[in-house]
């Protein structure tokens, strides 16, 4: 039933394709609206092929989805507000923006407005555990930013949004170099007093499954590429240490203290289960002893460094 509603609101979809252009002021370039094109109509054979050239599995995009379509608890959390049963339609006002930075899903929100030709789009907000996880904060910052295909597919799916004027739950791996096994986001339209739209906001939550026990940890757990450049920071170690400063710094520079890593991390996976140090930092200009636990891992096929930091 929810493939033929979709099927049959294509036709309204089109003819408002113009919509998209008129709110953004211009013209969309024709490259980018070519790959919009396709998702307003429900081919998903050319973002298919933008992943596979890119040698990823292709993502799922499903326009209207239903609470069933959703299974993430911070992700329905988020459908259920925006479907709440006092809401006069399915869209939030662009005015009730401060609404949403009070609920629970809050950390893994984000709001974007299109520039001028729709060629891009701003993040005005991107949530703290969305940071962690990607390694940037893009506040204020642009898709295009990102780089290479997921740039690409993330602008088309925007502008797509845009034009069809609903909301939309995608699904897709991310490249290498992002600690995250797969990212779900659902996105809805934030309208005007005409019911024109103007803003996005979405929800974009990675899953990991390292990262359950990682935020499990009393103690601050960092995880790091085999240069020492800081990867992942749990929320202990946020508390701790403060927000990563972005982009990626190395992990001596976050900690604000020596850490030595293994010079070869492929080696120390293969032969270590995991070392003990000692050292000695600050906080709020007071030395703090550290008890550290080093261990590796192989995560999509790469290895990291797992650092764990005990106050001792």
């Amino acid at each position: 039933m929810e493939l033929l509603a979709n099927t049959v609101s294509i036709g309204f979809a089109m003819q408002r394709s113009n919509r998209l252009a008129k709110s953004c002021n211009g013209q969309i370039p024709s490259d980018q609206y070519a790959l919009a094109k396709t998702l307003v109509e429900m081919d998903f054979s050319a973002v298919s092929d933008l992943f596979s050239q890119n040698e990823t599995s292709s993502p799922t995009v499903l326009w209207k989805p239903s609470i069933f379509d959703v299974s993430h608890p911070i992700i329905k959390s988020f459908f259920e507000f925006m479907r709440a049963e006092n809401r006069v339609t399915q869209f939030l006002d662009k005015g009730e923006i401060a609404d949403l930075k009070n609920q629970s899903f809050e950390p893994w929100m984000m709001v974007l407005e299109p520039v001028s030709d729709c060629s891009d789009f701003r993040y005005l907000y991107y949530g703290s555990e969305i940071a962690a996880m990607f390694g940037r904060d893009l506040t204020n910052h642009h898709t295009s930013e990102i780089g290479g295909y997921i740039s690409e597919f993330f602008i088309a799916l925007y502008s797509a949004v845009f034009i069809r004027n609903q909301s939309v739950f995608s699904v897709h791996v991310p490249p290498q170099g992002i600690f995250a096994t797969v990212w779900r986001r659902l996105i809805f339209p934030l309208v005007d007093e005409v019911r024109q739209t103007r803003m996005l906001v979405a929800i974009n939550v990675p899953d990991n499954e390292l990262r359950a026990g990682l935020e499990a940890l009393p103690d601050p757990a960092l995880v790091t590429q085999k240069d020492g450049i800081l990867m992942y920071a749990n929320a202990s170690a946020r508390r701790f240490f403060g927000e990563p400063t972005l982009p990626r710094q190395h992990i001596s520079e976050y900690c604000d203290m020596d850490i030595e890593l293994p010079a070869d991390a492929d080696n120390f996976f293969r032969t270590e289960t995991s070392t003990i140090s000692q050292t000695i930092g600050s906080r709020n200009q007071v030395l703090v002893h550290f008890e550290l636990r080093t261990s590796a891992t192989v995560f999509r096929g790469t290895t990291y460094i797992i650092v764990q930091l005990k106050p001792s």
